[in-house]
């Protein structure tokens, strides 16, 4: 036997129950829609903040490597430089240091 309850419905409150089913719908999507955009902005942000954290942190860790680093290259290339002197002896001659043909050709005491 036939539960007669519900075919009963009426056409007129079909319509009415769909439009409501249907507006209901629409407005969860569209709701859940934002949420994932606003989840999704959010991500983009965070993702953002991390990044620019980030790379202040290794700017900050890099800086004294690249000062110690620029410190060396000036170390070296003054250390070339004396090298290409000709001389490689020096000797203190009042307080500073004096290559060996400079000092011998400065006049000198005689000793007799």
């Amino acid at each position: 036997m036939e539960n007669s309850s519900i075919n009963a419905v009426k056409p007129d409150v079909i319509s009415d129950n769909m439009m409501t089913i249907n507006s209901f719908i629409k407005e969860s999507y569209k709701q859940a829609k934002k949420q994932v955009e606003n989840s999704v902005s959010f991500l983009k942000e965070e993702f953002s903040f991390m990044y620019d954290k980030t790379s202040s942190c290794l700017n900050r860790m890099v800086l004294p490597v690249n000062n110690f680093l620029k410190d060396i290259t000036q170390i070296e290339s003054e250390f070339q430089q004396e090298l290409s002197k000709e001389s490689g002896q020096f000797m203190c001659l009042q307080g500073k240091f004096i290559s060996v043909d400079e000092v011998l050709s400065q006049p000198m005491e005689e000793n007799y």
